[in-house]
């Protein structure tokens, strides 16, 4: 019985600015799966067929030939045989891959229960279920049933095969993956350091696994504002697929498209741009120009155009992605909810309100149907939606909706997260369009040291911080502080988003103001004039956003244990 892993694309946490932009980079997520070994050829080229399209990510095309084979060996077999249990674990993991978790989750509790009938509640057969079933549960975004069933599934597999078998090595990365997702790094990094330990020893430094671990370490310290030790760590592992497999390979593009994502992160549009375009043609050459990884890349290579304020650029690329995932995932499916969601954030950064609210609410309402109401994924919506209604100054919509992301961003992120500091500001923005000077400045004095001590006191994120403190005590008539936090936030943003973004051309614009209000309109008129030439270059009058929203990022695929 042949054990197969496949690759489970993920797709976390790229929206709005609302979005952590950081959150799983490369995730190592391991569906395994198994043929029936039956004697009929007809059914063997059936199996055959289904992992081809599997690997594809065709899932709907394998979706009836996994329904004949499974008729068939309950047919032939019966209802309780291991091979009806196989052909279960391979029908879910298809249900897997489109998303639709709640059709994935008990075909495979059918299979643990024949598995642990017929093998034992201890087999390592068993232990490959209790994995997949946990991955569906995680990826639907119930932690509390996903992690014991991981555990048990290593203790197993340590029991059985040993501490250092690749069984239990993957599990194990998939139980850090889990925590990762909590937003709980310090349970997830010991986990991927042991991980890599143990794969450097036994499988040697510049085994592809070994590449695979590295990028779930680099997506630890790129999350915790480490991006020295996140790069260092993302050039190793492209270094390693590159001399594995060659250049044009899709594990490379995959550690390429992510260290794109953490320059972006960075505001290295020039780096990022250069290494999306790389992952595209590759995904293309290698896909087709309808694959869901090429449009992925699509869609990042839409954010840095957007991120550069090009929105000519980024419409037609985010589009673009938003058909190609919609074709090849269904449009009911998380992914498809992440494109919907980006294109709100475009036409919100456009200064279309109107358009970019529909998209939003497309999008959250597949996320609440397909994750739950407690899935981290939903901060993004929520709250792109609120800040959304803030700008129309819709505040009884606005108030409910910031203060829902907040407490679910609490939940999931915890306190002291980049999101939560995301959530902080855009409730304390909510406050003071309603006056509430009282409950908007803790919450942006949070934001601001919460963004100074992730990303550094020269990160874009925390220059809209201080734009937003700028602006608090100018509508407050304290102008010297409204001039100390202005100040700081065009030198900030600047020199993180480059002298003709639109974002600069904020920060300019909320300094003049507090200058015309001092009475200075000479210090005032030459910032209006600079801040209205790099509109006009960018042909937007938008209301931009104190945050920018993430790129998607690729799942490594796990070689077959």
């Amino acid at each position: 019985m042949n054990e197969l892993a496949i690759k489970v694309s993920q797709s976390l946490g790229r929206t709005t600015w609302w979005t952590w932009r950081l959150v799983c980079f490369c995730s190592i997520a391991v569906f395994i799966t198994s043929a029936p070994a039956q004697t009929d050829s007809e059914v063997r080229d059936m199996v055959q067929q289904i992992d081809q399209l599997r690997d594809a990510g065709k899932f709907q095309e394998a979706v009836p030939i996994a329904e004949k084979v499974l008729k068939y060996c309950q047919k032939h077999d019966g209802p309780d045989h291991p091979e009806t249990a196989d052909s279960l674990n391979d029908l879910a993991s298809l249900y897997a891959g489109m998303g639709d978790y709640a059709r994935a989750a008990p075909l495979y509790e059918r299979a643990l229960k024949i598995r642990e009938k017929a093998l034992g509640k201890d087999h390592p057969y068993t232990a490959i279920i209790l994995n997949n079933l946990a991955e569906t549960y995680r990826e639907a975004g119930d932690y509390a049933k996903a992690e014991p069933l991981y555990k048990r599934a290593i203790k197993i597999f340590e029991t059985k095969l040993g501490s250092k078998h690749d069984n239990t090595v993957s599990v194990t990365a998939n139980l850090a993956l889990l925590y990762q997702d909590k937003g709980d790094l310090a349970k997830a990094e010991p986990l991927y350091t042991r991980v890599l330990k143990v794969r450097e020893e036994t499988l040697g430094p510049h085994d592809p696994q070994v590449a695979n671990t590295l990028s779930g370490l680099a997506t630890i310290y790129a999350s915790q504002g480490n991006f020295a030790k996140a790069e260092a760590m993302y050039d190793r592992a492209l270094k390693i697929f590159e001399k594995a497999f060659g250049a044009e390979h899709p594990q490379t593009a995959n550690v390429a498209n992510n260290l794109g994502a953490l320059y972006l992160n960075q505001g290295d549009l020039a780096k990022a741009e250069s290494l999306f375009k790389r992952a595209l043609d590759t995904r293309e050459k290698i896909f087709g120009p309808n694959h869901r990884s090429t449009g992925e890349s699509i869609n990042n290579l839409a954010w840095v155009y957007m991120d550069g304020g090009d929105y000519s650029k980024a419409e037609p690329l985010f589009l673009r992605s938003l058909k190609i995932t919609e074709q090849a995932l269904g449009p009911e499916h998380p992914d498809t909810a992440t494109s919907l969601n980006n294109l709100g954030v475009l036409y919100q950064m456009m200064g279309e309100y109107k358009k970019a609210e529909p998209y939003y609410e497309r999008a959250l309402k597949i996320r609440e149907k397909a994750l739950g109401p407690n899935n981290f994924a939903l901060v993004s919506s929520i709250g792109g939606l609120a800040d959304l209604y803030r700008l129309e100054r819709d505040y009884a919509k606005a108030e409910p909706m910031a203060q829902r992301s907040l407490q679910l961003s609490e939940k999931t992120f915890g306190p002291i997260h980049e999101m939560t500091a995301t959530a902080y500001n855009n409730l304390a923005a909510t406050y003071q369009g309603m006056g509430k000077y009282d409950k908007a400045l803790p919450l942006y004095e949070k934001a601001l040291k919460l963004f100074e001590d992730k990303l550094g006191p020269n990160h874009y994120k925390t220059g809209a911080a201080l734009d937003n403190l700028g602006v608090f005590y100018r509508e407050k008539g304290d102008y010297k502080k409204a001039e100390s936090y202005a100040l700081r936030a065009v030198e900030v943003t600047e020199k993180a988003r480059g002298p003709d973004h639109p974002e600069t051309a904020t920060s300019l614009n909320d300094l003049a103001k507090v200058y015309e209000a001092m009475g200075d309109t000479a210090k005032a008129q030459p910032l209006r004039e600079r801040a209205a030439k790099i509109r006009h270059k960018g042909k937007t009058n938008a209301a931009l956003p104190e945050q920018t929203a993430s790129p998607q990022t690729t799942t490594s695929p796990q070689p077959s244990p």
